[in-house]
């Protein structure tokens, strides 16, 4: 997909970069091959790139603040994120995977550092809009789960190896497993603004503390210090002082040393006695 004039003011960088000078190398499309798209639209996707943490952090804030035009999605993107542009009211064109040629084409920006307060503050109105509070048929059993351990064993990467060893000892602390692929995007918000704990591998579930109250304790587990150029622990400096990280002592391996985690839930516990 390609469009005649596009808006994209970012300067590309690190992964986003690498796949945008790939594909550049391999040329482009031929126009007689495209199907046109004729007056305009927004980008319904992070260049080169889908995610949770990208769709809140982007896309949201972009078509919050831009003029109403159709968005355009690719058929491979998640359901529940489809579902959920649909149920916020923006029109939604799904695309199918062949070649188009857009004749006006407003394309997210990515800015650096990819947070701060004003945008925060929108992305939580927002939601406070379209997601009421116990606005779900099932808001009573997901604001059970006080204690959020969120689970990336369906992730196809950063899924901590040695999940099934820790996993007791969460359980010893009230935890509960989660899975947040297995939850509409309402659903997640729903259940991160009754949390009291979370503790997370790096990933884009952890976007969620955006609506989780300013007294939650976060525990990010990062596969080296520097995962995501530092962009959880920027959302968290601005609202959730009770934020930590690990990374695990053994390079190359994504395990969690029981002995870490222990330390880190008895400190949490002794803290909540004071």
């Amino acid at each position: 997909m390609f469009g005649r004039c596009c808006w994209w003011s970012q300067n590309g960088f690190g992964e986003h970069r690498r796949h945008i000078e790939t594909r550049l190398t391999q040329g482009l499309p031929d126009p007689k091959l495209a199907h046109v798209l004729s007056g305009t639209y927004h980008l319904g996707i992070s260049p080169h790139i889908y995610s949770y943490y990208h769709l809140l952090a982007d896309l949201l804030p972009h078509l919050v603040t831009s003029q109403k035009f159709p968005v355009l999605v690719p058929e491979f993107m998640p359901t529940q994120f489809i579902d959920f542009l649909k149920e916020a009211e923006f029109e939604v064109q799904v695309l199918s995977p062949e070649i188009f040629m857009v004749e006006r084409l407003l394309i997210p920006e990515m800015n650096i550092p990819d947070w701060n307060s004003e945008k925060v503050k929108l992305i939580q109105y927002f939601f406070e809009k379209v997601v009421p509070l116990k606005s779900l048929p099932n808001s009573q059993s997901l604001n059970s789960e006080k204690r959020i351990y969120v689970s990336r064993k369906l992730a196809v990467k950063r899924h901590l190896s040695n999940e099934d060893e820790f996993l007791p000892l969460l359980k010893k602390h009230k935890f509960s497993k989660i899975c947040l692929e297995y939850l509409s995007v309402p659903e997640q918000v729903q259940l991160f603004r009754s949390a009291s704990h979370v503790i997370a591998a790096h990933g884009a579930g952890l976007t969620n503390i955006l609506f989780a109250p300013a007294d939650v304790k976060i525990l990010e587990i990062r596969p080296v210090l520097t995962s995501g150029q530092f962009c959880f622990e920027n959302l968290f400096s601005l609202g959730w002082p009770g934020s930590g990280h690990l990374v695990p002592p053994r390079s190359g391996e994504f395990a969690l040393p029981l002995e870490l985690l222990d330390e880190v839930l008895e400190r949490w516990q002794a803290e909540s006695k004071i």
